[in-house]
Formats: structure tokens, sequence, C-alpha cells
């Protein structure tokens, strides 16, 4: 009841003169200790009163009162008086013979169900409440045990004396000796002793002679007819105790029986054993040790047989105890509770797989039924056939189960709703082993059912690798020879040649991967080398016009261009375009981005590598998908994590012959992430979404189903590589650099074009005086403001920037990853927007700058140190070049590139240094087509910035003599 502590209900039996038996009255009362006087009948306006809301009671509740109402006169005579028009009322409809039949047998449905709840419930009732309403005089017990017959025969010379008694668990009485209320023929309800029970397998009107007399006495010569008429039936179903009889003792067990017993709170199933005595059989989990029948056979000779209990069952359940079941408290036998809970059905597979062992014992196992379903328990055998047709796997499965033999498919259902009971042709049911649910379940799950066979996409090979017959099928390339090629100029750490061979044996294979390896360890490096490796398989020719590299190396030309397609953020195409120029100059490679793609597009399939852009595919897929591409890479692939999307769509529409995807976080949010980077890869990897959501997503996130998550696992675990920096600690380089390339937004580098016009007018003029070098400083300045953020030059500006854009995406992500960091700029107006960006997303942080007194700077540093949170770190140049010990960064990012790199590695030294656990990971954030791109040039063909400017006052002459490539 929803609000317990306000109101209770309360039940009376009254007699019903019109309807000739006991109904039942709903009461409501105030809740108190003590129910006194019951004046309130559970009517709705009293209900509403209460402020009793019927929808908002339990079930057994809301079932009473139905009940209540169902049963009142003039409901029945509502419900039933339309197949009688001419009755007025419900003693009119009793007049009827066929109507009287079918209200008496609704009464005693409703009845029987109303004192099987009332009882169950223990709920407060009453019997023949009186005019007074007094409910304390009228009070009986509801909840009380089932009673049973007992039948006493003595016999005489004059006849038999015939006795019946009613006996609980810990009392018999004669009837006569209380004040008995029969309420129900039928099943047998009734009132003894103020207390409310059910007559066990007898109608009450058997016992009806003897409510006033304790025997009867049956004559001689109406014995025989006596027994035959109201003794026989009886007797089948009472206790019987009798003398003056010959008796007939039966002690021997002829057979032992297993019975199945269903515990419905544990929801297990426990064996209960069953002893036949040559007639009769006594169940182990009960007390009773003697039954008495009367022969009735030969009326002129009757008889007692007697079968009595002996020691001998112990050896029985010796035998199991010794086989390994466990003996509960109630007397049936189980296996460990342990076993059980991992499967309901724990002890009867058990009971199959064993039987010629129980049967060997003494057990029989015929009968073994669960929920009045009989169980085959015969042993089932599996036989396999199966070929691969082009992309799929075909795979024929026949169940042999004694004389039936069926198609696995017609149990796939059963499987997937782990439903363990099939019928058979015969009407007896096949108990599905729990280890088919497991073996078998992703495969019933995945496959799709042709001609009573199970098909499905050769990517789900791994629902094959675990069943032994099948696992020979999947017959995929794996341990390839590969040695790095000269082709590639860089050298690989052992992890990431492991990773360039996992990618190419997907690419043999024909399956798609997914490169998921922590940021900072070489994901382009290893898609690079994957899609040199793949080009070696194509041949090389002699080209007739000689290409040379940076170096003067003839450049091999490969008969077929390789067509990659690779995707990427707008701001990483150019750091994916000049990193292929680094370490892969051989390729034939092309930007496919800005105003000149109409003249490009016609010529796609004449270049090794196209480097575009997420924004680009989406408005230009009607061009891209009339190509077939030879690889499609994506990098940053959680891009396309939004099924919906536009460029999920886009993406999906290209064709391609082999696909990667590359993302530190393949899963952002949910499982949702997952499901699109798979279908990518992979097509139907998972099945539609929808089926990916029923069987996968609504289990684990919102049953936490470790099952279904142990299966997810399995699908994905063959197509997905993910290193973490802690796994590969030892092949990792001490310092790890990158220089991570933004573009400008179209605003932002509109006005850093009109700038860089005026300052190349005035700068390219001068005569190289002290005064012009200060100019130049100033206005290379304003350009490094620029290049970071419009705002820096003009604090009003609405201008967006293309590296605070990427820069905080960048950064959001190392946060999602937990990884402590450094962020490092030379201007403390350029770390206050970041700053604010992290007030914004509620990103804890510590800062430290020229303005930070000592004992703050103290502070700050010992705070990023011990505590988990923050997580970022900003610092100025001028504020923490030196003498700070920030060990626990595991990155550090440069938002401005330094003019001095010495000033950079006093910056880089904060974090790696001595005591320093993690590999420190140095981030370079530079603007493309920028004085910032310029100087990185410089430093990596002429290393001419060493000396360099140390503070703003000072410059060195390679800058002024590179100051036309600086500005043009």
């Amino acid at each position: 009841m929803e609000t317990k502590n306000s109101f209770q209900f309360c039940f009376d039996i009254s007699f019903d003169k019109r309807l000739n038996t006991y109904i039942p009255t709903a009461y409501i009362v105030g809740h108190s200790e003590a129910i006194t006087y019951l004046d309130k009948k559970a009517s709705p306006e009293v209900l509403q009163s209460f402020g009793v809301i019927v929808e908002n009671l339990d079930t057994n509740t809301k079932k009473k009162l139905s009940i209540c109402d169902v049963l009142k006169p003039e409901t029945l005579f509502k419900k039933f008086s339309k197949n009688s028009k001419s009755s007025k009322n419900i003693e009119d409809l009793l007049k009827d013979s066929k109507l009287e039949f079918g209200i008496r047998q609704f009464i005693k449905t409703n009845l029987d169900q109303f004192y099987t709840l009332v009882s169950q419930d223990d709920f407060p009732l009453s019997l023949n409440l009186g005019k007074e309403k007094d409910f304390r005089i009228s009070r009986i017990a509801p909840k009380n045990p089932t009673l049973e017959t007992e039948l006493q025969f003595d016999k005489h010379e004059n006849g038999i004396s015939y006795t019946l008694l009613l006996k609980d668990e810990t009392t018999t009485f004669h009837p006569s000796n209380t004040d008995i209320t029969l309420l129900l023929d039928e099943p047998g309800w009734l009132v003894a002793y103020h207390k409310l029970h059910l007559l066990k397998d007898i109608n009450t009107k058997k016992i009806i002679p003897f409510l006033k007399k304790k025997n009867i006495e049956i004559p001689s010569k109406m014995v025989s007819e006596y027994f035959e008429k109201f003794i026989k039936d009886v007797a089948k179903k009472a206790d019987i105790k009798a003398t003056g009889f010959a008796v007939e003792l039966k002690d021997k067990i002829t057979s032992c029986s297993l019975q199945l017993s269903h515990d419905f709170f544990k929801n297990t199933y426990s064996l209960n054993l069953l002893f036949d005595y040559d007639g009769f059989t006594f169940d182990n989990s009960k007390t009773k040790k003697i039954h008495s029948e009367i022969d009735t056979r030969n009326l002129d000779e009757i008889k007692v047989i007697q079968y009595k209990r002996t020691a001998e069952e112990a050896l029985f359940e010796n035998k199991l105890l010794e086989l390994g079941f466990i003996k509960t408290e109630t007397g049936l036998f189980g296996l460990s509770p342990k076993e059980e809970k991992h499967d309901p059905y724990a002890t009867i597979q058990w009971s199959i797989e064993n039987q010629e062992i129980l049967e060997s014992l003494g057990f029989s196992t015929e009968g073994l039924k669960i929920d009045s379903k009989e169980i085959d328990t015969h042993k089932v055998t599996i036989q396999f056939s199966n070929e691969i047709k082009s992309d799929w796997f075909d795979i024929k499965m026949v169940v042999v189960c004694d004389a039936f033999e069926f198609s696995f498919s017609e149990i796939v259902a059963n499987i997937k709703n782990r439903n363990r009971l099939f019928l058979l042709p015969n009407g007896n049911y096949f108990l599905i082993p729990i280890e088919w649910m497991t073996l078998y379940g992703p495969m019933a799950k995945l496959a799709k059912i042709q001609n009573g066979n199970l098909t499905f996409p050769k990517s789900n090979f791994a629902v094959l690798e675990g069943i032994p017959e099948l696992k020979d099928s999947v017959n995929l390339q794996g341990n390839i020879d590969y040695q790095p090629s000269p082709l590639v100029k860089a050298t690989l750490r052992p992890y990431q040649i492991e990773g360039v061979k996992w990618l190419l044996e997907h690419y043999n294979n024909g399956l798609g991967a997914c490169l998921a390896d922590d940021m900072g360890l070489g994901k382009t490096l290893q898609t690079l080398t994957t899609l040199v490796a793949v080009q070696e398989q194509l041949d090389f020719e002699k080209a007739e016009n000689v290409q040379l590299d940076l170096f003067g190396n003839e450049i091999p030309v490969a008969k077929e261009y390789l067509k990659a397609l690779l995707v990427l953020p707008s701001s990483l195409v150019f750091n994916w375009y000049n990193e292929a120029r680094k370490f892969t100059p051989h390729f034939r490679r092309v930007q496919y981005i800005g105003n000149d793609r109409k003249i490009i597009s016609k010529k796609l399939e004449k270049y090794d590598l196209i480097f575009t852009s997420y924004a680009i595919v989406s408005r230009d897929i009607s061009i891209l998908e009339k190509y077939n591409f030879r690889y499609l890479i994506l990098d940053e692939s959680q891009y396309i994590k939004n099924k919906n999307s536009k460029i999920f769509k886009a993406i999906n529409q290209i064709k391609a012959g082999h696909k990667i995807s590359l993302s530190g976080t393949p899963i952002e949010n949910s499982l949702d992430d997952l499901w699109s980077q798979m279908q990518f890869i992979n097509p139907n990897i998972l099945g539609s979404y929808s089926f990916f959501a029923e069987n996968y997503k609504f289990p684990i996130e919102k049953k936490q189903d470790e099952i279904s998550l142990l299966e997810l696992k399995n699908l994905i675990s063959p197509f997905i590589l993910r290193r973490t920096k802690e796994q590969v600690l030892k092949d990792l380089p001490e310092l790890s650099e990158q220089i991570f390339y933004c573009e400008m937004e179209p605003e932002q580098e509109k006005l850093y074009e009109e700038e860089k016009s005026k300052a190349r007018n005035a700068l390219l003029k001068t005569d190289g005086s002290g005064v012009d070098k200060i100019n130049i400083i100033n206005t290379l300045m304003r350009l490094r403001q620029l290049s970071n953020h419009p705002k820096m030059i003009d604090s009003k500006s609405e201008m967006d920037s293309g590296k605070y854009i990427a820069a905080t995406r960048y950064l959001e992500t190392l946060v999602q990853s937990n990884q402590k960091t450094i962020v490092f700029s030379s201007f403390v107006s350029n770390l206050n927007f970041y700053k604010t960006w992290c007030k914004e997303n509620k990103i804890d942080f510590c800062e430290l700058t020229g303005e930070t007194p000592l004992k703050e700077r103290e502070f700050q540093v010992n705070r990023f140190q011990e505590q988990e949170k923050p997580l970022l770190f900003f610092i100025s140049l001028k504020a923490g070049g030196v003498g700070l010990n920030i060990t626990k960064a595991s990155y550090v990012v440069f938002l401005d590139p330094w003019w001095n790199p010495f000033s950079e590695k006093q910056g880089i030294g904060r974090a790696h240094r001595i005591g320093q656990l993690n590999k420190v990971n140095v981030i370079r954030f530079i603007t493309k087509n920028t004085v910032e791109e310029k100087i990185i040039r410089l430093q990596e063909s002429k290393k001419l910035l060493a000396d360099s400017l140390l503070d703003e006052n000072y410059m060195s002459t390679e800058i002024e003599e590179n100051l036309d490539f600086i500005l043009e």
C-alpha cells in the first residue's frame, strides 16, 4: 500500500442469503495498532476521503478489492442479466439452472482467489461482523497451515465405527469439538477455532456428518455399499488408521525417482527424491513416515495396507552427497549456490549430462519436468558443415537429439531470448545447455538465416574463434613478415612496427581497422608506413622523367597510384601533408581543399595521397562518391560519431576497398560512438543501429549486462588496436615532439594578410638602422599576436582564432584523457583566453605569470604536483622558464613558438627532468602561412635561430637577413 502509515484495509466474510454463500466485504480504517470497529466500507467515495489512489496500490490489494466488488449481488446481476432479460434480481437469475451453474463457478473461482490472497498477505479478517460492527468480537486469523483429513476405522462384530478428524502440522481434532464454518466446498475453505484454513484434497461436504457427532456406525450389512458410496474416494486422499482389519505391511523401496522442485524466490531447481514402496510414494522432503490405505477392491474382505519408510532411504541420500550435491534445509538436493546463481537449471543440466551415472546408482531420471514440461534426457550432439562464400560465412549445423534431428537455426530464437526450453516433435522439451548460450549466443544474434543455414559477414569472424569445430573456417592471414621500407624516412619504434604489421594484416584480409593509440604515439607515421607497404605490393617502374627527393635521391614511381583518401579535421590537413612530405617524400600527394578543388577533382585518381577535410567531404560528396579509392582513412574519426549527421552519411557513401579510422578516443560519450566507428570500417559488423541498441547498447549501458559487454568486446577487439603510453613506456623516446599546424579563420587570415602587406611595404624599405630594428621587432610582434588571436591586437574584435579553436579541442582531449599538461605562451593576454575557456567549461587549472607572488607561485606548483586535479597549468615565458620542478606533467604545450630555442628548452625542462616518471610529449601550435611557420621552417632547415631573440630587445642578424622569407 502506497501510504502505509495513514490507512489499512480490513475484510469481513458474511453469509449472503440471496447467494446462499459467504462473500467478502472490504472496509478501510485509519492505521493504528488495534482495530476496533469497522464502520466505513471501502467505497470509491470513502477511499477518496482517505486519499487512496487505487491505481497506486499493490497488485494483490487491488485484486482483493476487485473481488469484493464483483461478488456483490447487484454486480453479479449486472454481469449475468444480459443473458436473461426477464430477470429482475439475482434470485431470478439463480432459478435458471444453466445460469446458476455459471454464476456458482464464477463465485467459487473468485472466492478461492480471495481466500488465497487474504491468507497469503495476512490481512485483518472477520467472520459474520454483527450490527455493532465490533471487529474485536468477530476477528479470525487468516494465515494458517493447510488442514488434512485422517480417517479412523474400528472393525467390530456389529460392523465398523467410522471417524473423520482434521489435523495440521501440530494438532488433530474432531470437527464436532469446535464450531466450524464451511465457507467453500471445493476448493475446501473453512473456519475452525477462529482460524481460516484450506482443506487439502477433499470437498468440505465430506465432513458435514461429523460436525455434530464424532463417530458414524456402519452396520455389517451396509459396509460394502457405504464404502463404495462415501469412503472409497476420500480414503485415497486421507491418512488412515484402522483396527480390527487384516494389515499388509509394505516397507521395501521398489524404486527411487528424481523429481525437480522449483524455488520461486531463488529461481533455482533442486532434486527431490521420491521413494516408491510398491504402491505409495513418499516424498523425501516431507516428514511423513507411515501411510495407510483401505483396500476396497474386495468389499467383502476389506483390509489395510500400511506403507512404512525405512532407513534404506539414507543410502540414496549419501549417493547424491558423494556426487557433490548439497542437501538443503528443506530436504532437497542442489549444486553449489554459486553454480545455481550462474544457471537456475544447473542441477537439471548436470542430471542430464550424468544420467548414466545416476541410473547406475539406482536413480530413475524418467519424467523429469520443469513447470509440467517433460524434459528429454538424451544426450545431444551437433553436426557441423560450413564454407566461406566471398566475404560471407555460410554455416550449417544440425542438432541430433536421440530420434530427432533439426536445424540449429530452429533454436536461434531460443538462444537470442535465452529461453532454454525447446519443444520437440514428441511433445517433450530439450533443455538447451547453458554453454550453448555463451558459445553460440553471439553467432545467433548476428547471423541471418538462409535456407536453414546461418550466414554472417567475414568481419564477424571473432564469433567463430571460440567454437572448436568452426574456428578453422576463419582462415585469415596473420603473422606477416614485414621489414620497414627504406622509402619511409623515419626510424620506427618496435611498438610502431607492430602497429604497421597489424594494419597490414587487416589490409591483406580485406578488413577495416581502427588504430586507437594514445595521442603522441605516432598514429600518423604508422599509417603512412602502412600505405608505403601497400604500395610496394603494387610493384614499381622506372619513371621517364626522374623525380628526386630533397636529398637528391631518385624517387621510385609505382605502376599504380595508391589512391588513398585521407579525411581530416580542417586544422590537420596541412599537418598531415607536411608529415607525408617529411616521412614519405616519394608519394604523389595533393591537398583537396580551397578554391582549386574543381581542377584537382578531375585527376584525383592520379595521386597516391589525397588530403581533405570533413567539411569538404560533406560539401563535395557528389564528386567524391564517383571514385573508387583503394584506401579511405579518417583521422580524429570521432567526427563521424553521430550516425544521423551529414558527415557520417557522406563518409559512408564513399567507395573504398580498404578503411582505417584513427582516434585516441573511439568512445567519447556513449556506445553510439563505437557503433558509428565500426560501421565505417566494417559495415554491419554490429548489425543495424536498432539491432545494436537492442542487443548491446541498452543491456550494457542500462542493465550493466556483463555477458553483452563481453560479447561486444570479443566482436570489436580484432579491429581496434589501442596502446597507452604506459604500455609502450620502454619503446618511447625520452622526449616526443610534434608540431600542430593550424589554419586561420577566414576573417583572421584576411586581416593578417593586410597587416603583412603593410609590414612588407614598411620594413623591406629600411636601411638597417637601429631604429628600424625596433620597428621590425614591434611589427613582427604584432604579426605573432595576430597569428594567435585577433583579440590580442584589438580586444573588441569579434573574430575567431583558428589556433584557439584547434588548441582548445586538443586540450579538451587531454583533459578527457586525464593528462597533466603545462601550457606555455609568450603572452599573458593569450593565456587569459584559455583560462576563460576553462572557467566556462568548469575545468580546474593552475596559473603562473610574472605577476604571481613568490608564495602563491609555490602554492600553485604544489597544488598541480600533489592533487589529482587540476590537469592544466598555464605558465608565461618570463615566469616559468626556469626554477620550476613540475614532474607530474606528461604534456608540454606551446601556444606560440618561442623565438629562442634555448628558452623553449628551458620550458620543456620544467617537466622533462629527474623524477619524471611519464614520458614527456611536446606539442607546438603553429599557425600556417604566418610568421610562426616561417620561423619554424628556418629552425628546421637552416638552424639559424640558435642565438635569436633572448628578449624583446634583441634580434639576431639571421632574422634580418631572412626578413623577406618571413614576410613573403
